[in-house]
């Protein structure tokens, strides 16, 4: 009884940990496609807008160009100086609803014009 039972927590273990690692794939998967996804907006928001933003937002917006990969976390460390996440995410969204409401103004494409069904399932 007392092998079985040691088996049995083993594979409890071993199932935990698969489940896990399975979580840690698709939640990187997940930021990947947003982040390719939100390089994609940057770059046309900042077409859009060009210098005509305050500079933070530009700051945030040329980060999310720069290191296109990374988390928000990780551009807040690299900026100067550091930010939160929040304020990052804050930032750039703020970028984007700019260029979107100029987009509409001059009724050509906003930024969510460039996101294609191809970023958002890689």
């Amino acid at each position: 009884v007392l092998a079985w039972e040691e088996r049995r927590m083993r594979r409890e273990v071993r199932a935990t940990a698969n489940r896990l690692a399975n979580f840690d794939d698709a939640n990187l998967r997940r930021s990947a496609r947003a982040a390719v996804a939100a390089s994609a907006r940057v770059e046309r928001a900042l077409e859009i807008l060009a210098d005509d933003a305050p500079e933070h937002l530009l700051v945030a917006g040329r980060l999310r160009l720069e290191f296109g990969q990374a988390s928000l976390e990780e551009l807040g460390q690299r900026a100067d100086p550091p930010m939160t996440k929040d304020a990052v995410a804050g930032r750039i969204r703020r970028l984007l609803a700019m260029a979107d409401k100029r987009a509409k103004d001059l009724g050509i494409p906003d930024t969510e014009s460039v996101v294609t069904d191809d970023m958002l399932a890689q």
